[in-house]
């Protein structure tokens, strides 16, 4: 089964609900998930002990590397815009040669011109549902 890194916001009780859910879903068709907000770090947490600074760079280095040791990359597409840390770390993906994919269950950006072509041009095929993540390669 493959390692996968999921990207995605993680900034309200939603977003976290949703993400350990989809997470949890994969590692039921036996994927090992790197899910930043349970396997790294949660930001709010860290700036009761950290400088700003001191927790930036600790996020970037484990989530860079998380990215280089895994086998593909998930970029939860949700929201009026994607997650810009969650976009950043599609880029490192990317220019890493992992393979992307995007995961897009709501339609809000349906009525208007998508995605950023930079996203679209990243992603080897956008899931429209958690279910559909079945199809993603073993």
């Amino acid at each position: 089964m493959s390692k996968i890194y999921f990207a995605g916001p993680m900034f309200s009780q939603a977003e976290l609900a949703f993400n350990e859910a989809a997470a949890d879903y994969l590692e039921s068709l036996g994927h090992q998930v790197f899910l930043p907000q349970r396997s790294g770090f949660q930001m709010t947490e860290l700036l009761k002990t950290m400088t700003p600074e001191e927790v930036s760079q600790l996020i970037f280095s484990t989530d860079y590397e998380n990215i280089r040791k895994n086998d593909l990359f998930l970029l939860v597409l949700d929201g009026r815009v994607p997650d810009e840390g969650a976009c950043v770390a599609l880029g490192l993906a990317y220019a890493s040669g992992k393979p992307c994919y995007g995961l897009k269950t709501g339609a809000r950006c349906e009525f208007t011109t998508g995605n950023n072509p930079m996203i679209d041009g990243s992603l080897r095929k956008i899931f429209r549902s958690t279910e559909e993540l079945r199809e993603l390669p073993l």
